[in-house]
């Protein structure tokens, strides 16, 4: 005669996985010896491993491109070329005396801020102080060069170039020039 045979079943209670023995015929023995899937079981089908995994392959791609675009800028432009001639409408800023050759200085005109540098005595440059980088708002420093808080972008007051930081493009520059001792600057 011929005894029946046990085989272990896990019965899924929500907390643990126990072992259970219940009387098999030889034939279900084969189906018994596996976990038992219901639903909420902790078994998952090929499809949903598979999805998960893509899944989760797709979120770790994404995020270690999303930290390689932050973290390696473009290569910075070129400066800016100066503006042909003053063209737009010239604002008296301050007076030439006020702003000494190698000096920074910053204005505001109609809620534009603009950086000025007094490169020699005929000669006044002007830029936006709009960082390219993020849209911040950029001083004047000590050391011939413009400075940004937000991200540490530093650009030359020379040319408006971008030193470094994550800035990609040079600041933008404004027509500028000393006209009877008075500082224009053509927005």
């Amino acid at each position: 005669m011929l005894s029946a045979i046990t085989a272990p079943r896990w019965k899924d209670d929500g907390m643990s996985h126990t072992e259970t023995s219940s009387p098999a015929s030889a034939s279900a023995s084969a189906a018994a010896s596996r976990p038992v899937t219901e639903a909420g079981s902790c078994c998952r089908s090929r499809r949903q491993m598979l999805g998960q995994t893509l899944l989760g392959g797709t979120v770790v791609a994404g995020a270690a491109l999303g930290l390689a675009a932050c973290a390696a800028p473009a290569a910075p432009e070129q400066a800016p070329a100066a503006p042909d001639s003053a063209s737009g409408t010239g604002h008296d800023v301050l007076a030439a005396s006020e702003l000494a050759v190698g000096a920074e200085a910053a204005v505001s005109i109609n809620k534009a801020n603009v950086l000025l540098y007094r490169q020699d005595e005929t000669t006044v440059l002007a830029y936006s102080a709009v960082c390219t980088h993020a849209g911040c708002q950029v001083g004047t420093s000590e050391n011939t060069q413009f400075f940004c808080d937000c991200h540490s972008s530093t650009f030359s007051a020379k040319d408006g170039s971008v030193v470094s930081g994550p800035a990609p493009r040079p600041l933008e520059r404004y027509a500028a020039a000393i006209e009877k001792d008075r500082v224009m600057v053509y927005l």
